[in-house]
């Protein structure tokens, strides 16, 4: 088992729990505060697989929640991350790595992911997929959006999805 360290950021959507180590990331969970932490590693630790032993650390995890604040706070427009996926199965580490590929102040449709990755048959698991991103934000599942352009499902909620496109400068249907 690997270890992975996490700590809460207090963004500019609220605050998020970040998990890595340095600039190894490995998830980003929407709306965790210490009241919500029990809970969010609970959840956590099930969505990992219980791949990693998780272990507080402010400190360890310092330098992404600062790339995590900066980006929200629209003081950065990229992130100098590696991401951790060596836990995800190939589909969807192929998948994520496609949705991480679209550029900011784009979109894509899960239709589109899907030829991306060879699978054209495969919008919802690729749905699934984004439903389910261990990394929002930096895999950016917030730039997919439905195949008429519409805003569909996202962790942070619609609002939010909308206000990183509206930062990011993309264009909606």
């Amino acid at each position: 088992m690997t270890r992975a360290y996490y700590g809460i950021a207090d963004t500019a959507i609220g605050s998020m729990l970040v998990a890595g180590e340095g600039r190894r990331l490995v998830a980003v969970k929407f709306a965790v505060d210490e009241k919500r932490l029990p809970r969010a590693l609970e959840e956590l630790h099930h969505e990992l697989h219980g791949k990693f032993e998780l272990e507080r650390s402010e400190a360890k995890v310092a330098a992404l929640a600062k790339q995590l604040r900066d980006y929200l706070a629209g003081k950065r427009t990229a992130f100098d991350v590696d991401l951790e996926l060596s836990w995800v199965t190939p589909f969807r580490r192929e998948v994520l790595l496609a949705c991480a590929a679209v550029p900011r102040g784009q979109v894509a449709t899960y239709a589109e992911l899907a030829r991306r990755v060879g699978s054209p048959n495969a919008a919802r698991a690729v749905g699934n997929t984004m439903r389910t991103n261990p990394i929002p934000i930096v895999i950016p599942c917030h730039r997919i959006v439905g195949s008429n352009g519409s805003l569909t499902g996202f962790g942070g909620g619609l609002d939010v999805k909308a206000q990183l496109l509206k930062m990011e400068g993309a264009r909606l249907a």
